[in-house]
């Protein structure tokens, strides 16, 4: 039976005054809106970026009304109501503002859905949001991916923090760095060309190394997700991405 309170872990939903009054049956009912939003949410996304490069704001308007229908049934109140706001003004918008408002709200709906997916998948506890980093420490991050603005984005965000990175463009040149350096986390990109995400996870837990993996990562269908999670991932970044999210999640695993 899946365990109803690891619901709470979902920070972006409204569930703290209806968790505890659900029954079984209506938890059940619950995980099912959610796995609906997890196989939708992507084909959805795709048809609005379609919409947006074309100038179609009906038909952005219209796909979004479905996620804000999905978002709502699953007490997602501050992204739903962000997508009803959109609803009702897409037309009124420059196209310019639509899509970055569209932007942040793709990223931060899949992360949604990521997250979703690893409180079913994930057998160990959900980390913490509380901060556990050793404020007089320094921490030593891998990050990987074949994205040069990427990792100048990472880097700057860190820059002059207790956080250390070491930005490297390809998989062949991390293992090469990890022969002799043992980084406290690892972020890594999940489609690169020469050696992909996945396969430098595995390698990286073959060399025994066990510092938490986080994937960063644009997508969001379940399929790389439970791949990601497979080959040792604990967590998700999801592009683009932002300083806040990024220490958020720093502070979650270190």
């Amino acid at each position: 039976m899946f365990d109803k309170k690891r619901l709470l872990t979902l920070s972006e939903l409204n569930l703290q005054d209806k968790i505890e009054q659900m029954s079984d049956d209506q938890v059940s009912i619950y995980i099912q809106k959610m796995n609906y939003f997890i196989d939708t949410y992507p084909s959805k996304e795709y048809s609005i970026k379609e919409a947006l490069a074309a100038h179609d704001t009906g038909k952005i308007s219209k796909n979004l009304v479905s996620v804000w229908d999905m978002l709502d049934k699953l007490y997602a109140e501050n992204l739903s109501q962000r997508c009803l706001e959109l609803v009702n003004n897409a037309k009124d918008f420059g196209i310019d503002k639509l899509e970055a408002d569209l932007t942040a709200l793709f990223t931060d709906a899949s992360a949604l859905s990521i997250s979703m997916q690893m409180v079913q998948q994930v057998t160990e506890p959900i980390a913490s949001v509380e901060e556990k980093v050793d404020a007089g420490r320094e921490y030593k991050i891998l990050a990987v991916d074949d994205a040069s603005f990427f990792l100048g984005a990472l880097k700057s965000f860190l820059d002059g923090t207790q956080y250390k990175v070491t930005c490297l463009t390809s998989g062949t040149t991390a293992l090469r760095y990890l022969a002799n350096n043992t980084p406290d986390l690892f972020i890594l990109d999940i489609e690169m060309p020469d050696m992909d995400g996945y396969e430098l996870a595995q390698k990286i837990k073959e060399k025994g190394l066990t510092a938490p993996i986080i994937f960063l990562t644009g997508n969001a269908n379940k399929e790389y997700v439970a791949k990601a999670i497979k080959v040792g991932g604990v967590d998700f970044i999801v592009k683009p991405i932002d300083k806040k999210r990024v220490m958020e999640k720093l502070k979650q695993h270190l």
